[in-house]
């Protein structure tokens, strides 16, 4: 992983690369050439080429690669040595983007609209040096402009940082990315090739938007904030109203043409309603404590959020299946995707903060009807056994039965009769749910073989997915409509609602 992405470029990570300067002086040339027979010899492909003498600046690249530093600056810019001489070795030390400096800079340009600090790509070193005509500073010009496409294209891969190290509940292996050979490839040809790093999500291209419009809003001055006090309900008049509106109107969900008027009207009632449920809050249209607080987030908090996830697109694979399921943990919801289209989205219900759903990519590979449930040793002992306690009838009245071989089928003590409950510390056997209405699992349950042992699943508290938090589960996935999900996966097999 290329290091000039100090981890505190995303959030609160490592430290940052310590570096030191190293000089560039005309009189070394001698020395330079000295090297220049060192590294050749080390490669003994680079040695058959030919004889011809190096031009000007393919020498001063040689010089500059051939120092000997752990933490090299150039120009008071860190740049990695051995990916560089990796890349300018293939090329017998000549200088790559003679003539695609301009458009190359100008891609380097846009790494913040991409969520990715600008540091990294060099952008003031490589002005200051293009506007000197001697070899060191062309090549010194070409070096920094390559370090910044390695770091560039190994960003835009998801190179960064490792998100196992980040958050413990992801699961998803970020694809391998070698940016030296990526430039060795395709440095003849670059900028067809840059434009392939951005990951092909519609999801990505919308977040990348936003946050050029965020940006824009945070340069103009911020969204007006609106000022705190008691709850403010549809019809109610207050002065606040006119800052309720200019502020909705910044992000959208309101239309320039309601701007006036401190009275809560049903336009205004419906804007409020949008921003809620865009925001995760029960989309009751008061605007109370929480719904006030979230409009007073400033647009640089929130671009910080958006380009924090932009970062985790980039950790997915380059491509998914041209037909797949995305369960949204954040927004607790569940996309069908075929052929690039959404032909099915529904509410979920997703892990709670001390049993977070993880990220994850697997196969679904069954769909079972009136399934049981295995229920985790860790529910058993934590929630069902102080219960049994309280009340040594509950496995029956649950529908619950213990699996052992200790306890014949249907005997009393399988349904957890004549068992000291109050003297036991944890559930030492397995226990299953069976089919029917309480079941946890609900009718259906679709497997997706994974070692977290998540699967999706019905449930038979559908009123809970009417909250607007819906982070409530063990870290499985409920669903608001598994028959619909389910007759999607079973179309091609002449199964019917009623069938």
């Amino acid at each position: 992983m290329l290091s000039g992405y100090n981890q505190h470029d995303l959030c609160l990570w490592g430290p940052a690369l310590t570096v030191m300067r190293f000089s560039v002086s005309p009189a070394s040339l001698l020395r330079a050439i000295a090297m220049t027979a060192i590294l050749l010899a080390a490669d003994g492909a680079v040695a058959a080429q030919s004889a011809a003498p190096p031009d000007p600046a393919a020498l001063e690249i040689q010089h500059r690669l051939a120092e000997v530093s752990a933490t090299p600056r150039l120009h008071g810019e860190a740049v990695e040595l051995d990916a560089l001489r990796g890349f300018y070795r293939s090329r017998q030390w000549r200088p790559a983007w003679t003539d695609t400096a301009d458009k190359v800079v100008a891609v380097l340009s846009t790494a913040e609209l991409e969520g990715l600090p600008p540091g990294p790509m060099h952008l003031p070193a490589i002005a200051a040096l293009r506007g000197a005509n001697t070899a060191a500073s062309q090549a010194d010009s070409d070096l920094l402009i390559s370090d910044a496409l390695l770091h560039y294209a190994a960003a835009m891969r998801g190179q960064r940082a490792d998100p196992t190290v980040l958050e413990d509940d992801w699961f998803i292996p970020t694809p391998s990315f070698d940016a030296v050979a990526f430039l060795k490839e395709h440095a003849a040809n670059i900028l067809p090739a840059l434009q392939t790093l951005q990951p092909p999500y519609a999801g990505y291209q919308q977040l990348r938007a936003q946050l050029a419009r965020l940006r824009a809003i945070a340069a103009a001055g911020d969204w007006p904030k609106v000022p705190t006090g008691p709850s403010i309900k549809p019809g109610a008049v207050d002065d606040r109203i006119t800052a309720v509106r200019t502020r909705l109107i910044a992000t959208g969900e309101l239309s320039a043409v309601d701007a006036a008027g401190i009275t809560y009207d049903e336009n205004l009632q419906a804007a409020v309603q949008l921003f809620q449920q865009r925001h995760g809050l029960n989309d009751d249209a008061v605007l109370g404590k929480q719904t006030v607080a979230t409009m007073n987030a400033s647009a640089t908090e929130i671009a910080h959020q958006v380009a924090v996830n932009m970062e985790r697109w980039r950790w997915l694979p380059p491509k998914l299946e041209d037909n797949h399921i995305v369960v949204n943990v954040a927004a607790a919801q569940l996309e069908v995707v075929e052929n690039g289209r959404a032909v099915l989205t529904m509410r979920t219900i997703v892990g709670d903060p001390d049993h977070p759903t993880p990220a994850l990519h697997a196969r679904l590979t069954q769909l079972v009807l009136n399934p049981t449930w295995s229920v985790p040793s860790s529910i058993a002992t934590k929630e069902i056994l102080p219960k049994l306690k309280k009340d040594p009838g509950y496995l029956v009245a649950n529908d619950l039965e213990i699996i052992s071989d200790a306890f014949p089928p249907g005997s009393p003590e399988s349904q957890g009769i004549g068992i000291d409950w109050k003297a036991r510390q944890s559930f030492p056997w397995q226990l299953r749910q069976r089919p029917g209405s309480d079941n946890a699992l609900g009718r259906i349950k679709f497997a997706i073989p994974n070692d977290d042992d998540i699967y999706l699943h019905d449930t038979p508290n559908h009123h809970l997915f009417s909250r607007s938090n819906r982070a409530l589960s063990h870290g499985c996935v409920r669903l608001d409509k598994p028959d619909d999900l389910a007759l999607y996966l079973l179309k091609d097999r002449d199964w019917t609602a009623q069938k």
